[in-house]
């Protein structure tokens, strides 16, 4: 037997939209069995905190798409980790949600962090497991899942919470998506354990096997074109052009490593040119700054011989050896002063300046040294220009000549595959046709493996097939009490097996889906139902009906003496007020299950508004007019009114908890007086009778 999850409480706290009272900050509401409704006005947080409940119960997971679930493979995905963080101000950095609900006769304590949904407490029939990483912590909590709901795997309750239990904006269709029914048909009826196992592993191999195939047949395709066109250029011209293009590569290959060379070598010379004359350069400063030294020994006898270095190793075009300047401005200024018989350091005359050098002509040889170095430095200058353009050459040079290896290295490569001569040519046919023949085989394999596994499958498919059509009638029953509270139509569904191949390959096996198919009366069709293909064929609203009818047939049937749970956003605004009260006395009776599902809960989300389906949902409505003009049904079959004192247990009022929107601030006492009126329309607690 299967366990429907059943929330009994939810807690979030430190998540800004749900700022609470001064007295009870955040959100802290338990769930009684019953009719459970969450009032607000748009932007208190409707729909998010039900996907909160939602993203509490299945983490951080969901099922594949947003459309048809059709032949993906059976395997929940990745949710969005962080939807609740970018709803935050503070990027719900503290905020947690903490949910409490039963599994059969086990109760779950589960709290998530709203920042990233990982599990960071666990407790199951109150008993804690140990805090761990959040990996872990969320592979026991699944793990615990699985064993109190009785399903084969964590992928199945998922799928069962998206496809039955939740109805939100973003449901999945269900009555309309023949392999999402055929998928939570199979869950819930027949062997949960081994054999549903096996039928999860045969689906997905059988779209494994069926991608391999395409992908190995593509290969053959591609085999075979290659195969035709190597027998076609036997006889061709092909062989001859790709000789001839090679020849011309090979020829700008020469030419390009010649002239790489000859670049290189230019290159090279100027490098070695360059250091010559640096060295050059470095050796006649070293020899000026000798002669300055000795010239400065005689022209200044009083200097001692560090100064005398530092002046000559400055004047020699060194530059300074304190802090490396080697500006003309500053030799300029280093050599006026001492032609004034200045000190260039501290700016004190000097005594007995200008006095004759020992050797006369010291001063011509230091000008000619002075020469020589400033020779050396313009070669040295000129050199650089053609030295870059050297490298530059070189640069691209080797660029082109890499492109032209790689054209060559294709053409020879293409040359090689048809062969330079005819018995090579048929020599590479033969190698193609061997290679075709190999994969040929590969693909025969995958055919027999899979022809295996559909067998295997087909025997899984045909015992669920019979379980379904067993229970046919019921299912078909049950959708037929609920649906007459939505639609004035007469709507029936019946159990229509689809018969069809898994992937995308024809002319494979068939195997048949349980699935159940609407039909419905219309304006036109007054008297006959006439079968709608597709959710296109019928209206939006209809469409929505049809499948909540289905979904709460299905609950009724998986656990008749169980207590279930229905979450949802109320249809009011796709209903014509005259079946409001209906809908929602068709919801209160699913909610309101005797004997051992008397502990089922519904949970809706309803705006504040003039439709009447909240007090409708508690059985408060006055207007009986249309009882009995609708179905063959009066008011006495409706379950009991919930009593005025007994109300505000099944009321979530966002009103009060959510921090307040620009609308109810404004609005607020206009507001409050809708959500009274609505809940309390046949008077306020303490002032009638229940």
């Amino acid at each position: 037997m299967i366990n429907f999850p059943v929330l009994t409480r939810v807690r979030v706290l430190d998540f800004a939209m749900y700022a609470g009272t001064d007295a009870k900050p955040g959100l802290d509401h338990i769930f009684v069995p019953g009719v459970n409704v969450i009032v607000g006005i748009n932007g208190l947080g409707k729909t998010t905190l039900l996907t909160m409940l939602l993203r509490a119960l299945t983490g951080a997971t969901d099922v594949p798409g947003n459309d048809d679930l059709g032949d993906r493979r059976r395997r929940i995905v990745p949710a969005d980790r962080f939807w609740f963080r970018r709803r935050a101000p503070d990027d719900a950095v503290n905020a947690k949600v903490t949910i409490w609900f039963s599994l059969g006769d086990h109760e779950f304590e589960v709290t998530r962090s709203l920042a990233n949904l990982d599990v960071v407490e666990l407790s199951v029939d109150q008993q804690p497991f140990p805090t761990a990483r959040g990996n872990e912590m969320e592979a026991t909590y699944r793990d615990q899942v699985v064993a109190a709901s009785g399903l084969s795997s964590f992928e199945d309750f998922v799928f069962l919470i998206r496809y039955i239990v939740f109805y939100l904006e973003d449901r999945r269709s269900l009555v309309w998506d023949a392999a999402a029914q055929g998928d939570v048909l199979g869950i819930l009826v027949g062997d949960h354990g081994e054999r549903r196992g096996q039928y999860v592993d045969l689906f997905n191999e059988l779209l494994s096997k069926d991608s391999e195939y395409r992908n190995v047949h593509a290969v053959v395709y591609k085999r075979r074109k290659e195969f035709d066109k190597q027998t076609s250029t036997i006889e061709g011209g092909q062989i001859e052009r790709l000789v001839q293009l090679v020849e011309e590569r090979r020829k700008d290959l020469k030419a390009l490593i010649v002239r790489k060379n000859e670049l290189a070598q230019t290159r090279d010379q100027l490098r070695e040119q360059m250091e010559n004359r640096r060295q050059e350069i470095h050796e006649g400063r070293a020899a000026l700054a000798t002669q300055l030294n000795n010239f400065y020994e005689s022209f200044f006898p009083q200097l001692d011989s560090p100064a005398r270095y530092l002046l000559a190793y400055f004047e020699a075009g060194a530059g300074c050896l304190v802090c490396g300047t080697q500006t003309p401005e500053a030799t300029e200024r280093v050599t006026s002063k001492l032609y004034m018989n200045t000190c260039p350091v501290c700016g004190s005359p000097i005594e007995e300046g200008h006095r004759p050098a020992n050797d006369p002509h010291a001063g011509e040889e230091i000008e000619q040294q002075r020469e020589g170095i400033a020779a050396a430095e313009a070669d040295l200058a000129a050199m650089e220009q053609p030295l870059r353009g050297a490298e530059q050459g070189y640069s691209s040079t080797a660029a082109e000549l890499v492109s032209i290896t790689s054209q060559l290295a294709s053409l020879e490569g293409q040359l090689k595959a048809l062969g330079d001569s005819l018995p090579n040519v048929i020599e590479r046919r033969d190698e193609l046709n061997k290679t075709l023949i190999t994969f040929e085989a590969a693909l025969n394999q995958l055919e027999v493996e899979r022809i295996e596994l559909a067998g295997q499958f087909r025997q899984l498919t045909e015992a669920i097939d019979q379980e379904v059509r067993a229970i046919s009638g019921q299912i078909e029953q049950a959708f037929a009490k609920y649906i007459r509270g939505f639609l004035a139509e007469q709507c029936e569904i019946k159990y229509t097996p689809r018969v069809r191949r898994l992937g995308q390959r024809a002319n494979t096996d068939l195997f048949t889906f349980p699935h159940f198919i609407p039909a419905l009366t219309s304006g036109v069709h007054r008297n006959i139902t006439t079968v709608r293909e597709a959710g296109q064929s019928v209206s939006e609203s209809q469409k929505e009906f049809i499948d909540l009818a289905f979904r709460m047939a299905l609950l009724e049937l998986a656990a008749p003496n169980a207590p279930t749970m229905l979450i949802l956003e109320t249809p009011e605004a796709s209903l014509d007020s005259f079946f409001v009260p209906r809908a929602a006395d068709l919801l209160r009776r699913f909610a309101t299950r005797l004997n051992g599902a008397h502990e089922t809960r519904l949970i809706a989300s309803s705006n504040v508004n003039r439709e009447q389906m909240i007090p409708a949902l508690f059985g408060a409505y006055p207007d009986q007019r249309f009882y009995g003009q609708v179905v063959d049904e009066t008011a006495i079959d409706m379950p009991p009114m919930i009593p005025i004192a007994e109300r505000a247990s099944h009321v979530l009022d966002l009103l009060t908890i959510a921090v307040p929107t620009r609308a109810l601030e404004r609005f607020r006492a206009a507001y409050e007086e809708e959500r009274d009126q609505a809940i309390y329309p046949d008077g306020q607690p303490g002032n009638a009778q229940a």
